[in-house]
């Protein structure tokens, strides 16, 4: 047993001895020496105590040591360069045609054309949507009088482009740009598309969309590939008109010739040995016709397709239609993720059922004081009816660091860059007013109101000053302009006036022209606010209008005013017109739509111009608007209808809604405005920031350039 431990030792040790050799000989630092090399091919001494080896290169072919010996001198490779304007590669026998700059025109009505046009400056029109293609950016160009469906379209393209990199486009998003003057537009553009000189401005021509989807359906002309395999053969059934998609056979190979750009599509089980000629077939027809320059020739494959193809066919599903939602994703918090959610639809025969009138009511310290007046009873609803009486006002104004007392003979003036703090005192008489007046307690609410144009630090500020001047720890109600409840505008009895700006602004010019919106469906909660345009676009044929020419006061009235909106708007003007301090006696003069003097178009800025009108509109309105906001809960796409605070039970509210409702509600909204006669989609934007700051990742929206 020893010795066979004794032979196995010097096994051990004679092995580990050639590969220390052999790893010195042939792995050491000097193979790359001509001398080396020739060391490695020529005979070795032998070991001492060791056999000669049957081979002299120690097992390495004679032609790897000649490959060891080679040298090249790569200063001398030519390498192939990388397409840069043109990318044109060899695709199964037929060159496919591709570019890094494309741009893609929007335009239709019915039949949306979504195609391909030269990458010029003067391509753009004033009356379409384009979208601008190159590797690293996307533009969305909206002309000035292009509608929200071509727009709308844009936006889809957008989406696909951005969630599949189509066009080998690696933007995250796009930057939407909307028509301003041409210099504007080059600084954006000089980089991508041929511009002949600096003056050039986008043309204002106008084609009409019907004539232009029928102009360039009849063009579009199809093919397939015969039963050789070899050429593609025209089918009259496939020219002419925009397809469907179930006309595309899976074992089938087409070509589509649309002008200046030319597809082969090939089926997903179509035979691999005709692919190869399909190319060449194609190439043929591409190059039977003289085509642009900037044109594409390209193969797609079945199920790849990209969106410029996809637009050619009249019902091709739309994977990224509302469905995307944007998630955050925990574990990566510098990035959102996409998911695509299936949602139930609202049930829109719910959507017409009217809301209940239940009466509207503002809770203070468990009580509901209704519109500021209490509440009649009405037993079907368990509603036990009480009075609130008035007991006092009082106000102040938020100013720099403080609050001062605000003049009793201004109770009612605010304006909409300050901030008042109100005092209401009231008592609630359960047994009603017939009865004894002691019967209640006088309380008392704090309303801290807040101006449109506050910004975020005086709002704040008075929040905290009212707490302040809260030594009863009553309620405090905190209020923006115009979503006043009945029971505030109820305080003043129909005096409340809002003026635009600061009160300090209003001295420098004792004017003055202003011009006042009503709004109010009871007479004691009326209350005017200045408008900023004083034109007549700001007019309304369901509304009334207060104008002030210094001491004289017009109370305009459009034709389908109703009853209410009348007698309370002059009401209303005839307070505002007691307050204003001129040497001449103020003139209250009431104007019919329809009936207006030269005097009274005057007074606007633009003169007498067209507006919108019902004059000719023999419909009645007797209904209120209806406003839904839409969204996604649980994976249903349900509604909300929202509620206007001053509605009154059988009276028709002509404008219970404001702009600022649409504006002000978290992005991306989507609500729809129930006019009656007309039912209008609002769709928002997506957001560029989150409220905390943070930068969101776009998927088909954009950012909006502004010219300055």
């Amino acid at each position: 047993q020893r010795k066979d431990v004794s032979k196995e030792y010097r096994a051990t040790t004679e092995m580990k001895e050639m590969t220390d050799d052999f790893i010195k000989d042939y792995l050491g630092p000097g193979l790359s020496k001509a001398a080396d090399l020739d060391r490695m091919s020529s005979p070795r001494p032998t070991p001492l105590g060791k056999k000669s080896s049957s081979s002299n290169n120690k097992g390495l072919a004679n032609e790897a040591v000649d490959a060891l010996k080679a040298t090249e001198d790569y200063t001398k490779v030519k390498l192939n360069k990388g397409h840069t304007q043109k990318a044109v590669k060899e695709v199964a026998g037929g060159r496919e045609q591709l570019h890094d700059t494309i741009l893609v025109q929007i335009k239709g009505k019915q039949s949306m054309q979504t195609r391909l046009v030269a990458p010029h400056f003067s391509a753009l029109n004033s009356y379409e949507s384009f979208l601008l293609i190159t590797p690293n950016t996307l533009y969305q160009f909206n002309g000035k009088h292009a509608s929200v469906l071509k727009k709308s379209k844009g936006t889809e393209l957008v989406t696909a482009i951005t969630i599949a990199k189509e066009f080998k486009c690696m933007a995250d998003k796009a930057t939407v740009l909307e028509q301003v003057r041409g210099s504007y537009l080059i600084r954006h553009f000089n980089k991508h598309l041929k511009i002949q000189n600096d003056s050039e401005e986008v043309s204002e021509k106008a084609v009409d969309d019907e004539e232009y989807e029928k102009e360039q359906n009849s063009a579009n002309i199809g093919y397939i590939l015969d039963e050789e395999k070899k050429n593609f053969t025209h089918v009259p059934e496939l020219s002419g008109k925009r397809l469907k998609q179930a006309r595309l056979k899976d074992s089938q190979i087409y070509c589509f010739d649309y002008g200046p750009e030319v597809y082969v599509w090939i089926g997903r089980s179509a035979d691999r040995g005709a692919r190869k000629n399909a190319m060449i077939a194609g190439r043929q027809i591409w190059d039977s016709k003289q085509r642009p320059s900037w044109g594409i020739f390209q193969r797609i494959a079945g199920g790849l397709e990209h969106s410029l193809f996809r637009e050619k066919f009249k019902d091709w599903p739309d994977v990224n239609a509302l469905h995307v939602l944007t998630v955050k994703n925990p574990c990566a918090p510098k990035k959102d993720k996409i998911t695509f959610v299936d949602m139930e639809p609202c049930d829109a025969e719910q959507m017409r059922i009217p809301l209940s009138e239940k009466p509207v009511g503002l809770v203070l310290e468990m009580t509901d004081v209704g519109r500021g007046d209490g509440l009649l009873t009405d037993l079907s609803q368990d509603i036990f009816g009480h009075d609130v009486e008035t007991r006092s006002v009082e106000m102040w104004r938020i100013t720099d660091n403080s609050y001062e007392e605000y003049p009793r003979e201004l109770y009612g003036e605010l304006y909409s860059g300050e901030s008042f703090i109100i005092r209401w005192a009231y008592r609630v008489m359960q047994g009603g007013k017939k009865q004894d007046h002691d019967t209640g307690r006088d309380r008392a609410a704090f309303f801290f109101w807040q101006g449109a144009d506050c910004t975020i630090k005086e709002k704040g500020k008075s929040a905290f000053l009212t707490v302040r001047v809260d030594s009863e720890r009553a309620p405090q109600i905190q209020l923006a302009q115009s979503n006043e409840p009945p029971a505030f505008l109820q305080i003043f009895n129909g005096s409340m006036v809002t003026y635009k700006g600061k009160i300090s602004e209003q001295g420098s010019s004792e004017k003055r022209r202003r011009m006042f919106l009503y709004r109010g469906e009871i007479e004691k909660e009326g209350s005017l606010t200045e408008l900023t345009d004083i034109s007549c676009c700001t007019l309304r044929s369901r509304g009334s209008f207060v104008l002030q020419d210094e001491s004289l006061f017009y109370v305009w009235h459009g034709c389908k005013s109703r009853a209410h909106t009348v007698a309370g708007s002059f009401s209303a003007a005839n307070i505002l017109a007691q307050r204003v301090t001129s040497k001449e006696k103020p003139t209250v003069l009431e104007v019919q739509e329809g009936s207006e003097s030269k005097e009274f178009w005057k007074c606007f800025d633009k003169r007498k111009q067209e507006y919108f009108n019902l004059l000719q509109d023999d419909r009645k309105y007797v209904k209120s608007l209806r406003l839904f906001n839409l969204f996604e809960e649980k994976k249903q796409f349900v509604y909300k209808e929202i509620e206007y605070n001053g509605r009154a039970p059988k009276v028709a509210a002509p404008y219970p809604f404001l702009q600022s409702d649409l504006y002000m509600a978290e992005q991306p909204a989507l609500f729809i405005l129930d006019a009656i006669y007309t039912v209008y989609v609002w769709v928002g934007w997506w957001p560029s920031h989150t409220p905390d700051g943070e930068v969101l990742a776009h998927t088909g929206s954009a950012e909006t350039a502004k010219a300055t």
